[in-house]
C-alpha cells in the first residue's frame, strides 16, 4: 500500500466515523469562507503585534464544527502558531483557569512538530539563548506576571548542566509548580536571592493566567507567532451548575480581554450547537439582584455573555458545494480501494446535517463494495440531548483560592 492509498484510507475511515482527522480535513478544505477570512485576518493582527476580537460559531449538530476547527487549527500552523485543540467537559470545565491551563500546555502542538509537546521541543532549540531568555524576563516583568515567573525564566538559563531541574521548570510553566522553597533554594546558590519578590500571594486563577500569557510570549520567542486555543462544545455549560457557568463567564471575558490586547500574541476560537441557554443566563442574571452586585464581576459575567452572543453562525453548504463535496469524498474513496464506484441516490424526504450525509455516502459505497446488488435502507431518527444539570460532584474538583507556596 502507498502513501497517498494509506493517506485516503485514513480520511475515509475517519469520516466514517464522523470524527474529522487532519488527513480529511487537507483533502476536503472548507465551505466557510466567511470564518476562514475573520479567522485568517485575526492571524494577520496578531502577526503585526495586534489584538484580536475572538471568533464564537454556533451550528447545529453534525454541521461540522469540529471539521472547522481542524481546518483552523491547520491554518493556524500553517501561519507559524501553536495551536491546542480543547473540549469542554466537567474534566475541564472552562471556569477552572488552572484545568485548562493545563490542557493547553499538554494538547499544544508546535507547527511541524506534530508529535512532541510544544513547548519542549521549541525550547530545545533555544537552550543556548542566553538573551532570549533576558528578554522573556523583561517582558514578565513589564507585563505584570509574578515576579516567581522572571526567576525560573532566570533558573532555566543558568542552571543549563541541570536537565532534570530544567524540566522542573518547564512543568511549572504548565501548570505544575515548584515549591517557593525551591525556587528561593536555587536562587540563593546563584547568589540572585534578593533579586526577585516571591513572596507576595496570587491565586491559582492569577497564576493560570499568568502561565497562559508566558506560554504564548515562549512560543513567540521561539520562532512561532503566537498561541491559538480551539474550544470545541461550549454548549456543555449549560449543564454545569450556576456557580460553573458563571465561572465559565468570567472566563470568556479573560479570553476576550487577553486577545484583544496587543502583543499578547493569544486568540481563542469557540464552537457551540445552540445559544438558549445563553440567552436564559442573561435573563437571570439581570433580574437576580440578590445573587449579584452591580460590580466589576458582574459587569465581566456579561461581557463574557455577550462574547457568546456575537457569534457567528456556520453556513449549511449549498447543493452546489454539497455535490462539489460529494465528489471530492468519492475520489478519495475510490482512491483509498482502488475501485470505481457509483453515486449514491438521492434521499430527499430525509434531511441531515452534512456529517450525516458524508457518513451516509461512504456506507452505501461501502455495502456496495461488498454486494453490488444490495439495496440500502435508509433510516432516520431524532438526536436528543441529555439536559440534566451535572452535580458540583461529578465535576472534576480544582481549588481556584489558595496561593502557590
Amino acid at each position: 500500500m502507498n502513501a497517498e492509498t494509506l493517506s485516503a484510507r485514513r480520511a475515509i475511515e475517519s469520516l466514517r466515523s464522523g470524527v474529522p482527522s487532519r488527513h480529511a480535513v487537507m483533502q476536503l478544505g472548507t465551505t466557510q469562507d466567511a470564518i476562514r477570512a475573520r479567522f485568517e485576518a485575526a492571524l494577520d493582527d496578531l502577526k503585526n503585534g495586534q489584538g484580536a476580537t475572538p471568533l464564537v460559531v454556533a451550528a447545529n449538530f453534525g454541521a461540522g464544527k469540529t471539521h472547522l476547527l481542524e481546518y483552523l487549527q491547520t491554518v493556524a500552523e500553517q501561519h507559524k502558531f501553536v495551536t491546542s485543540y480543547l473540549v469542554v467537559s466537567p474534566e475541564m470545565p472552562l471556569g477552572r483557569a488552572h484545568v485548562v491551563l493545563q490542557a493547553i500546555a499538554r494538547s499544544a502542538v508546535a507547527p511541524g512538530r506534530p508529535n512532541e509537546k510544544a513547548l519542549r521541543a521549541l525550547l530545545f532549540d533555544l537552550r543556548h539563548e542566553d538573551t532570549i531568555f533576558r528578554k522573556l524576563e523583561d517582558w514578565t516583568k513589564d507585563a505584570g506576571l509574578h515576579d516567581r515567573f522572571c526567576a525560573l525564566l532566570y533558573l532555566y538559563s543558568a542552571f543549563r548542566a541541570d536537565e532534570e531541574f530544567r524540566i522542573q521548570i518547564l512543568q511549572d510553566f504548565e501548570g505544575n509548580s515548584i515549591q517557593k522553597s525551591e525556587i528561593r533554594r536555587r536562587l540563593k546558590e546563584m547568589g540572585q536571592l534578593s533579586a526577585y519578590d516571591l513572596t507576595g500571594p496570587r491565586s491559582n486563577l492569577l497564576l493560570a493566567h499568568d502561565r497562559i500569557r508566558l506560554l504564548a510570549q515562549i512560543f513567540r520567542a521561539s520562532g512561532c507567532n503566537g498561541l491559538i486555543v480551539l474550544f470545541d462544545e461550549l454548549e456543555r455549560i449549560a449543564r454545569f451548575t450556576t456557580k460553573q457557568r458563571i465561572a465559565a463567564y468570567l472566563q470568556l471575558d479573560w479570553w476576550r480581554r487577553i486577545a484583544d490586547q496587543p502583543g499578547a500574541a493569544i486568540y481563542p476560537v469557540f464552537t457551540t450547537t445552540e445559544f438558549g441557554w445563553v440567552s436564559q443566563d442573561e435573563q437571570r442574571f439581570a433580574r437576580e439582584d440578590t445573587l449579584f452586585a452591580e460590580n466589576e464581576q458582574e459587569l465581566s459575567i456579561r461581557e463574557g455573555i455577550t462574547l457568546l452572543q456575537s457569534y457567528l453562525p456556520l453556513e449549511d453548504p449549498t447543493p452546489e458545494q454539497r455535490e462539489n463535496i460529494k465528489y471530492r469524498i468519492k475520489h478519495i474513496y475510490e482512491q483509498a480501494y482502488g475501485i470505481h464506484v457509483s453515486e449514491p441516490p438521492a434521499y430527499r424526504d430525509v434531511f441531515t446535517g452534512i456529517r450525516s450525509e458524508i457518513r451516509r455516502w461512504i456506507t452505501h459505497w461501502d455495502l456496495m463494495r461488498y454486494d453490488p446488488e444490495h439495496l440500502p435502507q435508509i433510516e432516520a431518527g431524532e438526536v436528543t440531548h441529555d439536559t440534566r444539570e451535572i452535580s458540583e460532584e461529578e465535576m472534576a474538583s480544582e481549588e481556584e483560592n489558595t496561593s502557590e507556596e
